[in-house]
């Protein structure tokens, strides 16, 4: 059974009565040749003022889950996964003991094999509590933290990413911020990080805004929404035009093919308050005109009147 977190800068698993163990660096992006290796140090640190603690290193394969950044770590089958990057990693030291407030830097290293499909493979690099440790209740809790590690072995890949979705949160806007949803879907063999923007036009085709997207990682199989904020205040052009653009992966020619979306932006409140005081002075601009001559020319502009 596979372990659910998310992509994001942050991997606290089987958390419970605070946190017991933290890693850092969170993310490694590496790069290895087919019977080559590569590999790193991470910082384990127990952050107790009062505990010993038992770590023990662990690695699983990782793979997308939804489209929110979500990712699975679970351990490669026995039997089928001969080739899962879990099997290339080892650990020194695999196990130890921190004590309160005390670091421990682990080195970890990654054999590629002769085999190795070029492209990306991922990975949670795990330190954990062994299991069996019992506390008040007499409830087993396990800590784990994990570091992910994506890694990508040269060689003849794909890179296709595309836009599948790209929308507004909602057709109308009283004011900003409006919100983007843009779904990415990668189909190719490696992990890509879209570099794009959303360039926001008024009716009239005249450039408004250009929102940027964030850049993230988007895993191979995977589909991943990002949303983007465009923070304008009163947005008073009425209809709206965004289309989005960039480019993504190492070739030139990687373009995201431009998509568009058409939304509405007016403060109707406002709009009706304006509109009511002008039809009030509209309709009372006889009056407002003979007030006007009295306190410019005061008694003697409303006998010329007469």
């Amino acid at each position: 059974m596979g372990t659910l977190i998310l992509l994001v800068p942050a991997f606290c698993l089987g958390q419970a009565g605070g946190r017991r163990i933290a890693v850092t660096p969170l993310t490694f992006e590496l790069t290895a040749q087919r019977g080559g290796s590569t590999g790193e140090t991470i910082r384990v640190l127990n952050p107790s003022y009062e505990e010993d603690t038992t770590v023990r290193m662990e690695v699983e394969d990782m793979f997308p889950e939804g489209e929110e950044g979500r990712v699975i770590l679970q351990g490669a089958d026995e039997e089928l996964d001969v080739l899962a990057i879990s099997r290339w990693v080892s650990f020194e030291p695999e196990e130890f003991v921190l004590g309160p407030r005390e670091e421990k830097t682990v080195r970890f290293t990654i054999n590629v094999p002769e085999n190795a499909e070029p492209g990306g493979h991922y990975a949670g690099l795990i330190a954990g509590t062994p299991p069996g440790r019992v506390e008040g209740t007499g409830v087993g809790i396990v800590h784990r933290i994990a570091s992910l590690v994506l890694l990508t072995v040269p060689g003849e890949m794909k890179e296709d990413l595309s836009v599948v979705g790209f929308d507004t949160s909602r057709n109308y806007y009283e004011h900003g911020p409006v919100t983007f949803e843009t779904r990415f879907e990668n189909t190719g063999t490696i992990h890509l990080i879209p570099n794009a923007n959303i360039t926001v036009r008024n009716i009239f085709g005249g450039d408004v805004a250009v929102v940027p997207i964030e850049k993230r990682n988007v895993l191979p199989g995977a589909v991943r929404k990002i949303e983007a904020d465009w923070n304008v205040g009163w947005a008073w052009g009425g209809m709206y035009t965004a289309t989005i653009n960039g480019v993504y992966g190492e070739l030139l020619d990687n373009d995201i093919e431009p998509q568009s979306v058409t939304f509405f932006a007016f403060p109707w409140k406002a709009g009706l308050l304006i509109a009511l005081v002008v039809l009030f002075f509209f309709l009372t601009r006889k009056r407002w005109a003979t007030v006007f001559r009295i306190l410019v020319k005061g008694e003697a502009g409303l006998s010329e009147k007469s």
